[in-house]
C-alpha cells in the first residue's frame, strides 16, 4: 500500500513540477491555459515567480515529504494547495464557476486528500506496528511448527516406549 500512494505522490508532484517550469520557462502557455490575459514585463514576472514558485515549491515538498522522517512536509505541501483552493472558492462565490475552474478545483481537492493520506499512510509508527504484527504472526508460526515437532518426538517416545515394553515383556516370557 505504501508504495501505491508514494508512486501518485510522486505523480501528482511530477505534474505540479511541470506546471511551475513551464510557467517559470515558458509563461505564455500558463497565460493561455489559466486565461490570464494579456500581461506585461510585470505579469509575466509575476507569473513566472508566483505561479511558477508556488508550483514547484509544492511539488518539491511533497516529494521531501516522501523520504523517511520527512513526511510533515506533505502536510506543507497540503496546506499550500488547500489556500490554492481557498482562494478559488472565494472566487467561485464571487465570479462563478467555469469547467477550467471546476476542474482544477477537482485536481486540487484530489491533491489535498492524497497528500494527507500519505501523511497518514507513512507514518512510521503504523509501520512499525505492522513490523511487530508480522514479527508476532512469524513468531506464532515458529511456536506452531515447534509444538508439532515436539508432538511428533513425543510420539516417536511413546512409539519405542511401547516397543521396549513389549521386548521386555517378551524376554520375560519362560521359554517352553
Amino acid at each position: 500500500m505504501t508504495w501505491v500512494i508514494r508512486l501518485l505522490v510522486a505523480a501528482i508532484s511530477a505534474l505540479f513540477l511541470i506546471i511551475g517550469v513551464r510557467a517559470m520557462l515558458d509563461p505564455q502557455s500558463i497565460i493561455t491555459q489559466f486565461e490570464l490575459g494579456r500581461q506585461g514585463v510585470t505579469g509575466t514576472s509575476a507569473i513566472r515567480a508566483d505561479m511558477g514558485g508556488f508550483f514547484v515549491g509544492t511539488a518539491l515538498a511533497a516529494l521531501i515529504g516522501l523520504f523517511p522522517g520527512k513526511r510533515q512536509w506533505l502536510l506543507g505541501a497540503a496546506g499550500m494547495v488547500a489556500l490554492a483552493f481557498t482562494g478559488r472558492a472565494i472566487g467561485l462565490l464571487s465570479d462563478g464557476l467555469t469547467a477550467n475552474i471546476a476542474q482544477s478545483m477537482i485536481i486540487e481537492a484530489i491533491t489535498i486528500a492524497l497528500l494527507v493520506a500519505a501523511f497518514g499512510i507513512l507514518n512510521p509508527r503504523r509501520r512499525e506496528a505492522l513490523a511487530a504484527e508480522r514479527a508476532a504472526e512469524a513468531e506464532t508460526q515458529r511456536l506452531a511448527t515447534e509444538q508439532e515437532r515436539l508432538a511428533a518426538e513425543q510420539n516417536d517416545m511413546m512409539a519405542q516406549n511401547d516397543d521396549q515394553q513389549q521386548r521386555d515383556r517378551d524376554l520375560a516370557q519362560p521359554i517352553v
